[in-house]
């Protein structure tokens, strides 16, 4: 097959960038895989599940500070976490007591001790048998007296249980309290009732149960809670009500709880409004966020004075009494984050001297001095607090601050005192580079030199050989100049990290407001829109030229060509410059928000200043034409094949579809990783910061530099002008500045190629009647 040529550049084409693809973000991927912790010295990573385990795996101990493990006092985020490591505990311990028993029975009998089956069975550890002797046979006993009954249970009315149950777990499914309905079950410890549908718990549904320790009933919906309900559980330690209806809590019954240490209401209706919580010996962690309280008053939890962890984040407070937190003297944690408080007095914090973390983040709060003069925490959180609300000099007077995390990771070098100062990156930049890793500088140079070359290249020949069609040639030319642009935005970031090597920190905030910034940013984003947009155009033309000649559509006029691409450039332009214009006022800007790259691609957060506009103009422009070109170009080879059904495909119609598949691929492979990744965010998912700085520096470019391999450089025509005669015609012309005539017609006509088809290509008098797409298909 003579087509089977094209076949093999483009599998062998398609398999470099593939690989490339995959070797750039292998490389630009952190020290530490996945599933493992980088330690603050950049060297040692430890696993995941070894973190905040209170043991110092890494040498700086950065696996069980504060900001790694989110102050965790046995907060709910490693609920899951503590309850299964106790159990394995509790269960080691079995397993070795029942160990040592065996031990013990066969050393008492010697002859016993030489048994081959005994001998070979001594160090292994014997599963423990189920106790229970009754329960539903859908459910899965373990451990003697754990019984789980999970979603495949399918449990409509309450089971029939044994008293022998210590931990009972009744999980997804779909049951109904009653009251004394846990009377024969005296020696439960642990009770967990998620996401099972219930919406009234029944006075006294809870008594009979002298020994429960743990209760969990979140995920459910009930609105309120009988008056005498928790009186009936005397050793509670941990009540979970999370993500129900409650509009109100018993608070006078914490008194009555003696044992209780962990309270977790969050993601319920509670206002506190005129309630006071009663004095709780030994509750040390409330969890009140996700709430709608809006005040804190003076006596609101003032009677706590054993309370170590507060956490109120994201509820509608707009004010705190100067002494809410006064009483609350072993406080050590305080969460305020997502509250739109917008002042805070320093004497709120004046009396609490064991408060070690302070989380304020996403607050419309100033942090000066008056607020930071009492506080001498050792973690700060000011994550989403703009650059000019924060006062520096009165951060870095905090003496014991050690651990702080900002918006952005150049806000760092105003603490330089810190010991840690999160984030450390962006994903692209650090402090010390706007390029943090060699593996992007490398890529940035790579793409942008093949980007400029290749376009450049193509530039060059399409202005040098002036027999073709005047509308092809425009065509090419604003898509080569189009993809021009992007290697120029690249080399120019290029040019600013050399600039600001080992010193970008200096300069982070400076280049990211600037003008410079905001005008690499339009170039990038012109030329995705403009490029994008002529292939659109080049699709639709190619379809209703080939795969619909008859019905009226005649080749296209040069100036219809003209007007058209005019009209592309003011729209991709006009996209590119309009957030400028409309944020022009905004302190934060719209180019560079979250990257020295200055491309507005916004996978770090969902809805960052300016996130309607990317998303409208990834989500819905590029989305939406890049669907076009794959249906275009479908529908185009469908129609080829029905056409030639009757016959056999020519060798031109062989070569157009094949060019025309690795078109389609190479916009697909470049543009749908940038989609889905918008698309992700939006569904809360997290983009880790190496996938970002791949998608911006390797993936984003790499449409402009290969489009002139499948538009120009691809094409036969090409082929014998630039590559296999443009020597010979360079050379003749120095022959024919000395007169040889002959010799210049000669060069002519090799320039142009022979054919034994005298019509295969326009003539001089025929340049303006050729269509574009069979003359595109050459």
């Amino acid at each position: 097959m003579v087509y089977g040529r094209s076949i093999a550049v483009g599998i062998c084409f398609m398999t470099v960038v593939v690989v490339l693809s995959g070797l750039i973000y292998y490389l630009s991927l952190g020290p530490c895989p996945t599933g493992s912790f980088a330690c603050n010295n950049d060297i040692q990573c430890v696993p995941q599940r070894q973190m905040c385990d209170k043991h110092l795996d890494c040498e700086d101990g950065s696996d069980e500070n504060p900001v790694e493990c989110g102050n965790l006092y046995g907060s709910k985020e490693l609920a899951d976490k503590i309850v299964r490591n106790a159990i394995e505990k509790k269960k080691q311990q079995q397993q070795q007591q029942q160990e040592n028993q065996r031990l013990m029975i066969v050393t008492s009998n010697s002859s016993a001790w030489d048994s081959p089956s005994l001998a070979g069975s001594r160090n292994q550890s014997m599963p423990i048998p189920c106790a229970i002797t009754t329960y539903p046979r859908q459910c899965q006993c373990g451990g003697g007296t754990m019984l789980y009954c999970g979603r495949f249970a399918k449990l409509r009315r309450w089971p029939r249980i044994s008293e022998e149950v210590t931990n009972l777990f009744i999980i997804r499914n779909n049951v109904t309290l009653r009251e004394n309905l846990f009377a024969n079950l005296t020696r439960l410890q642990k009770l967990t009732l998620k996401h099972n549908n219930i919406s009234r718990l029944p006075p006294g549904c809870f008594s009979g149960l002298p020994h429960l320790e743990r209760l969990e009933l979140g995920h459910n919906n009930f609105s309120q809670l009988p008056h005498f309900i928790l009186k009936d559980l005397p050793a509670l330690q941990w009540l979970f009500l999370v993500n129900n209806q409650l509009r109100s809590f018993p608070m006078d019954h914490l008194a009555a709880m003696h044992k209780l240490e962990w309270l977790v209401l969050s993601h319920n209706r509670l206002t506190l409004r005129n309630e006071q919580l009663s004095k709780s010996p030994k509750l040390v962690e409330i969890f009140l966020d996700n709430n709608r309280i809006e005040y804190i008053g003076e006596k609101t939890f003032a009677q706590l004075d054993n309370l170590e962890l507060l956490d109120l984040q994201y509820n509608l407070i707009t004010h705190i009494h100067v002494k809410a937190f006064a009483n609350l003297t072993a406080i050590s944690d305080i969460r305020l984050i997502g509250n739109p408080i917008k002042e805070l007095s320093g004497e709120t914090f004046l009396y609490n001297t064991h408060l070690e973390a302070l989380s304020l983040a996403y607050m419309p709060l100033p942090i000066d001095r008056n607020l930071m003069k009492s506080l001498n925490v050792s973690f700060l959180n000011l994550t989403g607090i703009e650059f000019e609300r924060i006062d520096f000099a009165a951060l870095n007077e905090i003496r014991n601050l050690k651990y702080i995390v900002f918006d952005r990771f150049y806000y760092c070098s105003m603490t330089p005192h810190v010991l840690m100062c999160k984030p450390k990156s962006d994903g692209v930049s650090s402090l010390k580079d706007l390029l943090s890793k060699p593996s992007l500088r490398h890529s940035t140079w790579f793409m942008a030199t093949l980007s400029i070359a290749g376009n450049l290249m193509v530039l060059w020949g399409r202005f040098i050989y002036r027999d073709e069609n005047v509308a092809v040639t425009m065509v090419i030319r604003n898509l080569a100049l189009a993809d021009l642009l992007m290697g120029f935005y690249l080399l120019i970031i290029g040019v600013q990290d050399f600039r600001f090597r080992d010193e970008y920190h200096k300069v982070a905030r400076d280049w990211i407001s600037s003008w410079q910034c905001k005008a690499i940013g339009t170039l990038a984003v012109s030329s995705s829109e403009v490029s994008m947009l002529i292939l659109a155009f080049m699709s639709l033309e190619r379809f209703l030229l080939i795969a619909d000649p008859f019905r009226g559509h005649r080749a296209i006029s040069v100036r219809i060509i003209y007007f058209s691409l005019l009209c592309i450039w003011v729209t991709g332009v006009g996209l590119a410059i309009t957030p400028v214009v409309i944020w022009s006022s905004s302190t934060t800007d719209f180019y560079g928000t979250h990257s020295g790259t200055c491309f507005p691609l916004f996978i770090h957060e969902a809805y960052p200043l300016g996130w309607q506009y990317s998303a409208f103009v990834f989500l819905g422009v590029n989305l939406l034409l890049l669907l076009m070109i794959a249906l275009l170009y479908t529908a185009l080879l469908i129609s080829i094949w029905r056409t030639r059904s009757a016959t056999p495909l020519s060798l031109l119609d062989c070569e157009f579809a094949v060019r025309f598949f690795f078109i389609v691929l190479t916009d697909v492979l470049c543009w749908a990783p940038i989609i889905a990744m918008k698309i992700w965010v939006f569904f809360k998912y997290n983009i880790s910061d190496d996938i970002y700085a791949w998608l911006v520096v390797f993936i984003l470019p790499l449409n402009s530099a290969v489009n002139p391999l499948l538009y120009t450089f691809t094409t036969p025509k090409y082929r014998n002008q630039i590559l296999l005669r443009g020597w010979k015609k360079i050379t003749s012309r120095k022959r024919t500045e000395t007169g040889h005539g002959n010799v210049a017609n000669t060069t002519t006509g090799t320039a142009t190629g022979s054919s034994q088809n005298p019509d295969e290509y326009t003539t001089a008098t025929g340049i303006k009647s050729m269509p574009l797409a069979l003359t595109l298909s050459h």
